[in-house]
């Protein structure tokens, strides 16, 4: 549902949305992984394998920073991971790419994975971070290795 479709060169690759998938063609990465993520339209989409020959891995809904603390703009690369962080809130899953901008779960009660504080998703409401489900925060958490490029616009 809402997917589409390239063959190149006998290969088939699906996308969600051509323009970030087009832009993603002309990117490198050190792995074989790259993420992208749009703060017009807040999502964020997962690509593997390498440049001119990236595939849509994942495609997801996001929250990115508001008016006030807008998300990081360029290239940035994967660095550090974490569990947990929070005060008076928790978000899990972090997995940083530049200074304090951290791709995180939505922020949910002090220690709990259950009760959420703040679970919107694909608006402009965080303080810069790049907030996801606990499920995507995780799986980029779990998947995504250090040295990844990760590019914002």
């Amino acid at each position: 549902k809402g997917k589409s479709y390239q063959v190149r060169n006998g290969k088939v690759r699906l996308y969600t949305n051509y323009s970030m998938f087009q832009r993603a063609q002309n990117m490198s990465s050190r792995t074989n992984w790259l993420i992208l993520v749009d703060t017009r339209t807040n999502k964020t989409a997962v690509y593997y394998g390498s440049r001119g020959n990236w595939a849509e891995m994942k495609y997801w809904n996001c929250t990115t920073g508001a008016a006030g603390s807008p998300t990081v703009k360029g290239s940035f690369t994967v660095q550090s991971k974490g569990l947990a962080f929070g005060s008076g809130y928790t978000c899990w899953y972090y997995t940083q790419f530049y200074g304090n901008y951290l791709f995180h779960s939505i922020l949910y009660n002090p220690g709990s994975k259950t009760s959420v504080q703040d679970g919107r998703l694909g608006i402009n409401a965080s303080h810069g971070c790049i907030r996801l489900s606990l499920a995507n925060a995780k799986w980029i958490y779990d998947n995504i290795p250090r040295g990844t490029k990760v590019y914002i616009y």
